[in-house]
């Protein structure tokens, strides 16, 4: 069951490792409304969609690294109940999945207001 939760506990920031290589290094070339970082702001032009997938990489490759170091630790230093560590690392995993977007979005403004 141990190693159960450790799957859960690393799927949030795993999974946003992956997708912040992804937008670096493929990101959807073309504005679509299925996949990618898709914002009222970002999808107004071929430029701001591109920069807020670069934006959007680097950020949650950085969240995501930082939140895999963040649980690993506190998987091995706390002595909750696995279901309960899990639900905390749930939510600190959910709460770095939406930090990145109003900074995206600040910077995008700036970016399309230059123009």
């Amino acid at each position: 069951m141990t190693l159960f939760f450790w799957i859960v506990d690393l799927l949030i920031p795993v999974s946003m490792i992956i997708i912040g290589i992804l937008f670096r290094t493929r990101p959807p070339k073309n504005i679509n409304y299925i996949y990618g970082y898709r914002t009222k702001r970002s999808m107004k032009s071929k430029e701001a969609w591109d920069y807020a997938h670069k934006l959007c990489g680097a950020a949650y490759l950085l969240m995501g690294i930082l939140i895999l170091v963040i649980v690993s630790i506190g998987k091995l230093q706390m002595s909750l109940a696995p279901e309960y560590l899990s639900l905390i690392n749930a939510g600190i995993g959910i709460i770095a999945l939406v930090i990145p977007i109003p900074y995206i979005e600040m910077k995008l403004k700036g970016k399309i207001e230059k123009k």
